[in-house]
């Protein structure tokens, strides 16, 4: 998996390697290089010096594979990753400026194949020339993806840096979280004793465009949807941000919200009383009875098959990008949409989760792995995908027409 960024970070030229080499390996690494043969980007054992530094198989390869495919990583940590052996695979960014730091040098590496692949995707290192036949039945060397480990190492699926994306992403929405606290429309919830103010149409406005920016930038760390037409890209959108949207908002539900409530990204909230907490002036309006009717039938929906198993199996961060991995990569609509080398991404997707699923639970591992699947699988996150925007009204069917590039599917956004 490749996180995009602003900059590739250049090579120092030769003048400066030397002294950048002695203060980053002190700064960025923490692991002993006591022993001339330790690589010198991480500190694991040395497997040669063909691109002009000592580093171990894992270091080569993903230097090589960045080099080629002009790979752009975003740190962050605002650069200050200390590389070394269990956490190289942490921040590719960092990693890659170590490498350069080091004395790896770009020239060095030698394009044996300049027309590439003769197949959409899919350069292949030395290491890794075994069949994509093989490669998707599980084999040691499947073909290179997206989310394959840098060091070469296909039991380690970079999960991590979803995990990291996702943190990111909630903690942006901690920034919209801070409310006015009106005598009308906060509530005080018992479990936390935050307050929490009634959802209002900009609110509804906003978590919908928050949703489908967060699942677009989640997408995009996966090449087989950057390789995606923009037609396509905005059809997966269309189905996979309102899933996308209701995992963040079903796992914040959990966290903090009383039973009955459900919890927007801005920490706003929605009731299945559509009265609860209105104005006087909102709740005599002409139409107030009609959204009332919409909005119960919504928002018990909401608790119902999200938030309660999502409470009831306790899942947790890691789980949540995994149903967010899932859903992206398994469209409701196939052939419309066809994604290129994605099986080996969705098969070592279940791996993570059932290995997960085994340490969490260790006498019923199967059965969770099993319910937590059935979240994206049934009707739990799709149906409610398909009716988000009847919950919502109309104010978010003209919010979505407004806002969406031409293109998205629209079809499946039912108007009250």
């Amino acid at each position: 998996m490749m996180l995009t960024t602003h900059f590739l970070v250049p090579r120092p030229s030769s003048s400066s390697s030397t002294a950048s080499t002695a203060s980053t390996s002190s700064s960025m690494s923490s692991s002993p290089s006591t022993s001339s043969e330790a690589c010198a980007v991480c500190g694991d054992a040395v497997n040669g010096k063909r691109y002009g530094a000592p580093a171990c198989l894992g270091c080569i390869v993903f230097f090589r594979r960045a080099v080629i495919n002009k790979s752009q990583y975003k740190c962050w940590k605002k650069g200050n990753c200390v590389i070394t052996f269990a956490s190289r695979c942490v921040c590719r960014c960092c990693r890659l400026r170590k490498c350069f730091h080091v004395g790896m040098k770009p020239e060095a590496i030698q394009r044996r194949d300049l027309l590439g692949p003769r197949k959409p995707k899919t350069i292949l290192t030395d290491d890794m020339s075994q069949s994509i036949e093989v490669a998707l039945n599980f084999s040691p060397s499947p073909p290179q993806s997206s989310c394959e480990s840098d060091n070469g190492d296909l039991s380690v699926f970079d999960i991590d840096a979803l995990v990291h994306l996702q943190r990111d992403q909630r903690s942006q929405h901690e920034a919209y979280s801070i409310h006015q606290i009106d005598t009308i429309g906060c509530v005080q919830m018992k479990s936390t004793g935050k307050y929490h103010r009634r959802a209002r149409a900009h609110d509804i406005n906003f978590v919908l465009k928050l949703g489908l920016e967060n699942a677009n930038e989640w997408g995009n760390q996966f090449e087989p949807y950057r390789n995606l037409s923009q037609r396509d890209k905005n059809m997966v959108l269309s189905e996979f941000g309102f899933g996308f949207l209701l995992i963040d908002q079903g796992y914040k539900t959990t966290q903090r919200a009383d039973d009955g409530f459900w919890i927007l990204q801005n920490d706003t909230f929605m009731h299945p009383n559509y009265f609860f907490a209105l104005s006087e002036e909102d709740a005599k309006k002409e139409n107030a009875q009609k959204k009332a009717e919409f909005h119960y039938s919504f928002v018990n929906e909401l608790v119902k098959c999200v938030s309660d198993p999502f409470k009831k199996l306790r899942i947790d961060e890691f789980e949540c990008a995994i149903l967010k991995t899932v859903l992206l990569l398994t469209p409701s609509f196939p052939g419309q949409v066809v994604y290129k080398d994605v099986e080996y991404l969705h098969n070592k997707c279940m791996s993570e989760l059932m290995e997960h699923s085994a340490q969490k639970s260790p006498d019923n591992g199967a059965e969770r792995f099993g319910e937590i699947i059935l979240l994206d699988g049934t009707s739990n996150v799709w149906y409610l995908k398909d009716t988000v925007p009847r919950g919502f009204g109309i104010l978010m069917v003209r919010y979505i027409k407004s806002t969406i590039p031409r293109g998205y599917d629209t079809s499946r956004i039912r108007y009250l």
